[in-house]
């Protein structure tokens, strides 16, 4: 089943894949989380659960009220770990988690990298490899129940290019088909597609976030960067 936001997203990544990771990465206050939970709010209206890995206490019910006000919170499985360990253990139990629910319909990962940065001076290689085990363990997760998995990420810019990047670099890269950058420039915040199987890549719309999520800024100008 397709879902649609019904907003300029789907103009621009259009719905989410199954059996594949879609990757949102940005400065803090980009609209990660709002876009987040645009999409909780979307796939309830299927019926279906979704499980919410909060690693950053970002979660919140009156936002999701906001954008949404007759969404059922019942229907969220919210998991918070404390630390990049108990992050490992959580991903770990997925599989079996969605196979006893039988409904869930969606997986969240924000962030997945904030414990990963506070763990990452201990030991690079080890933790990089545990973070390419997580994203390999999500993949299969996609993969085997037919459902997206949206995994929110920090970004950094690199001294010699000046471009932005995603934390995490080539083991992001590898394993998000679909890779979404929101930012800021001057006043305006922008969505930027970065990678998809068969969208335009590089096209660009500015946008602004109010009570409803995210909500496009001079719509009959930034349309007209698209074509099907």
């Amino acid at each position: 089943m397709e879902v649609k936001l019904e907003k300029f997203i789907d103009e621009l990544v259009g719905p989410l894949q199954t059996n594949t990771i879609t990757s949102i990465y940005g400065a803090p206050g980009t609209g990660k989380s709002t876009l987040c939970f645009e999409y909780v709010s979307a796939y309830l209206k299927t019926g279906k659960k979704i499980i919410y890995v909060d690693t950053e206490g970002g979660f919140s019910a009156e936002r999701l009220k906001q954008i949404n006000p007759e969404i059922n919170l019942n229907n969220i499985i919210v998991i918070s770990p404390k630390t990049f360990e108990d992050q490992q253990k959580v991903i770990e139990s997925l599989n079996r988690q969605i196979r006893n629910a039988k409904s869930i319909g969606l997986v969240i990962v924000d962030s997945l990298v904030m414990l990963y940065r506070l763990k990452l001076g201990d030991s690079p290689k080890k933790i990089n490899s545990d973070l390419g085990e997580q994203l390999r363990l999500l993949t299969e997760i996609a993969r085997a129940f037919n459902i997206p998995v949206i995994v929110t990420n920090h970004c950094y810019v690199d001294f010699d290019t000046k471009e932005m990047k995603m934390t995490g670099g080539n083991v992001m890269e590898y394993w998000s088909k679909t890779i979404l950058e929101l930012g800021k420039d001057d006043e305006d915040k922008f969505a930027r597609l970065k990678k998809h199987k068969f969208k335009p890549e590089s096209k660009m719309v500015n946008f602004i976030i109010d009570n409803s999520g995210l909500v496009i800024k001079n719509p009959s100008r930034s349309f007209n960067f698209f074509s099907k």
